[in-house]
């Protein structure tokens, strides 16, 4: 990223560059936090949220639609699937092509979801749904006042994210170096939940819960992708960092409501 502010433009160009190799070591799915079978996870996010035959959602950041594949199997409901990328629309296209036995139907599109209103109509979706993509967003407040407006009234917009955790109070300052590395490595702009959860309630939305999914979690994917590719976060690292470790950081949940 060679330090240059973080917008779709860098999203874009770091996932056409970068997403052959997620595939090699995380499959369909790309979540940092993950289940052993990355199934469940995505079955479990289906389950909290109510998801139900019928339904239209719109999976915003859908990588090359892993998620959206499997909830079609299951659900008979219609997915959009929306990603910046060049390369992860062609992925997903050829994902949904190829899956068998779909109950829903999915459809790809290239798109920024802080515009969402210029490629679908208001009051559109029953569910919203930002799987570890929000922390791609140069303007969280923008992406959620847009998913607003194409989501129907008593919708429900549902966040999975990493989070910036609490400063040691005897260090403080301490996590901002390893924050900032890991923003540059992976084109991220980590926030605090507290952040997130102001721009939630401000644009309309009551928030339901905020907390850690409900899973047991499984980080060796993102480990082996970390020391594969010699990522470094700390000065003077030695050694491949591990997920489990990062304890300045929070994987959350958040589900919210539309008010009218």
């Amino acid at each position: 990223m060679n330090g240059k502010p973080l917008d779709e433009k860098v999203v874009e160009r770091y996932y056409d560059a970068w997403t052959q190799k997620y595939m090699d070591d995380f499959g369909q799915i790309f979540q940092a936090l993950q289940t052993e079978n990355p199934e469940e996870l995505i079955e479990y996010i289906a389950r909290v949220t109510g998801m139900h035959d019928g339904q239209k959602i719109l999976d915003a950041g859908c990588g090359i639609g892993g998620p959206a594949v499997i909830w079609a199997k299951k659900y008979a409901v219609e997915i959009e699937a929306l990603t910046i990328s060049t390369k992860q629309v062609e992925l997903a296209k050829a994902a949904v092509k190829d899956a068998l036995d779909l109950k829903g139907r999915i459809s790809v599109t290239k798109g920024d979801f802080h515009q969402l209103e210029s490629y679908f109509g208001e009051n559109t979706f029953d569910t919203i749904y930002f799987l570890e993509s929000l922390v791609h967003s140069h303007n969280p407040a923008l992406a959620i006042s847009s998913a607003r407006r194409v989501i129907k009234d008593q919708g429900i917009l549902y966040i999975k994210d990493l989070f910036k955790g609490p400063s040691d109070p005897n260090s403080p300052g301490m996590i901002d170096y390893p924050i900032a590395r890991i923003d540059e490595q992976f084109a991220l702009k980590i926030r605090t939940v507290g952040e997130i959860l102001n721009i939630i309630a401000e644009s309309g939305f009551m928030i339901d819960y905020c907390r850690q999914p409900e899973v047991q979690n499984y980080f060796d994917r993102g480990n082996r992708f970390t020391a594969k590719h010699l990522f470094s976060l700390l000065p003077e690292q030695k050694g491949p960092w591990m997920d489990e470790g990062l304890t300045f950081l929070h994987w959350l949940e958040i589900k919210a409501t539309k008010r009218y």
